[in-house]
């Protein structure tokens, strides 16, 4: 398969390597440049540009009033090899650091290692002298894959209020840039709480990526066949845009399988390339993990959709168009790409499957006749660090896996809080970080995580799985 810089599962770096996103880097500009400038997340789901996106912003400093002197920090969270509280506070304050001395602005100052109070401090202290004597006009500090740091061992409530007290103290100069694959309400709304009056998540303004538009989406399969020296003719563009759809990820897979097949001069290209791409394992994991992030209800929509059932328009139904999972043909929706209804078509022929081979005769039932549950069920593959829920694979971290294993090898047990402490987490945590682990496994696993049929409380004691 051809294998070039463009058509990399990297993100696209270098400005003749992006392609698109017009729209959505005229809304950043519009909200970075205003006299104060505004707090955004961009939101989009998995695989759909956002590092790209977010690197343009900072590469060329979108946003940034002419004549203004200003520095624009950029902070890749995936690159961390610990996403907690002290890696993230560190890692702002050296790039801040970095960026000062280059500047000119500053002499590089001397940054705590081990306390993450003491970090907070010299930060607050340096942007303090940054905005307030050196100079500096505008400061955009953009953070990518913040997802990363919301989980069992990242940040809490505190580091929410730290980051909200920044942005709220220097608010007339700093503006924070933020992609997450959910909204920040979402992610930081365990963290916060109800009683919170004004979360982090409220100073912000949310943008969610969709699909790229139909001449972006062009435009890169033309790209990617001038680079290649291949063109491509009309047809291959629709052939492309069919069988990809308009998500830039799927697209450069499919773009590079039909480069492919033209230098090796393949006869019957379409069939060949599209059972390439069907089969790709990225492909293949892209349109699980769509799958799974969806709803109860999103998922039942698609499987109408992808059945070529009669849908209304509704404001799921507009939703799921924002998502980029289905776009609109005339007045019919459809899934976003033929590659993602094969994978959606198959899901629903493995629940199909599950259903009638999980059925349990009853001892009433006549002969033959089967009773299928009424509830869902689960299958747990530890060693894939998955479980398969009504025929949906849900992918585990590694701390809800050894917690789902230790709850499972003393199923029907009372599991008590120190327990799971010790033996699943380790020495160092408090017991409140069990609460919170059992809590996310519930969201996996449950179909109601407020009202649990599989993880029990113990009240007073601690947790149990029932079989």
């Amino acid at each position: 398969m051809v294998k070039t810089a463009f058509l990399s599962r990297e993100p696209a770096l270098k400005s003749t390597e992006f392609v698109g996103r017009q729209a959505e880097i005229e809304w950043i500009a519009d909200k970075l440049s205003r006299q104060i400038p505004q707090n955004c997340n961009l939101v989009g789901e998995p695989r759909s540009g956002k590092t790209s996106l977010l690197y343009q912003v900072y590469e060329r400093q979108i946003g940034l009033p002419p004549g203004e002197n200003g520095l624009y920090l950029w902070l890749r969270l995936a690159e961390l090899p610990q996403h907690d509280s002290l890696s993230f506070w560190r890692l702002l304050a050296k790039k801040l650091c970095k960026a000062q001395v280059k500047a000119g602005l500053l002499p590089e100052m001397t940054i705590p290692t081990d306390n993450v109070d003491d970090l907070f401090d010299a930060l607050d202290d340096c942007l303090e002298t940054l905005l307030e004597e050196a100079g500096l006009e505008r400061l955009v500090v953009l953070i990518d894959d913040f997802d990363f740091l919301v989980h069992e061992q990242g940040i809490g409530k505190r580091d929410l209020d730290w980051l909200r007290a920044l942005a709220t103290r220097y608010g007339r100069s700093l503006a924070f840039v933020i992609s997450s694959t959910d909204s920040l309400v979402k992610l930081t709304d365990p963290l916060t709480g109800p009683a919170d009056v004004s979360p982090f998540a409220n100073l912000f303004h949310n943008f969610q990526l969709g699909l790229l538009d139909r001449t972006e989406a062009e435009s890169l399969c033309r790209q990617a066949a001038e680079i290649e020296q291949v063109p491509f003719s009309d047809g291959d563009v629709a052939f492309l845009l069919t069988e990809a759809g308009r998500h830039p990820d799927l697209l450069k897979i499919a773009c590079g399988y039909l480069l492919t097949a033209r230098r090796e001069g393949i006869e019957n290209t379409a069939s060949k390339v599209t059972g390439d791409v069907r089969l790709d394992d990225r492909v293949r994991w892209l349109s699980l993990r769509l799958l799974q992030r969806c709803s109860t209800e999103e998922t039942a929509l698609l499987h109408q959709i992808a059945a070529n059932q009669p849908v209304s328009y509704t404001i799921l139904l507009n939703h799921l168009i924002k998502l980029g999972l289905v776009e609109m043909r005339g007045e019919q929706p459809t899934l976003f790409s033929e590659a993602f209804g094969y994978w959606v078509r198959q899901e629903i022929e493995a629940v199909a499957g599950a259903v009638v081979n999980g059925g349990e005769t009853a001892p009433s039932a006549g002969l033959g006749q089967t009773v299928t549950p009424t509830t869902p069920f689960f299958n747990h593959f530890p060693d894939k660090r998955q479980v398969k829920i009504e025929g949906q694979i849900v992918d585990l971290t590694r701390l809800e896996n050894r917690l789902l294993i230790y709850l499972s090898q003393r199923m029907n047990q009372v599991c008590t809080t120190q327990e799971l402490l010790n033996n699943v987490w380790g020495s160092g945590k408090t017991e409140a970080v069990v609460e919170k682990g059992i809590n996310r496994l519930r969201k996996k696993i449950e179909q109601d995580p407020q009202r649990p049929r599989y993880i029990l409380s113990a009240r007073g004691e601690g947790y149990i799985l029932r079989d």
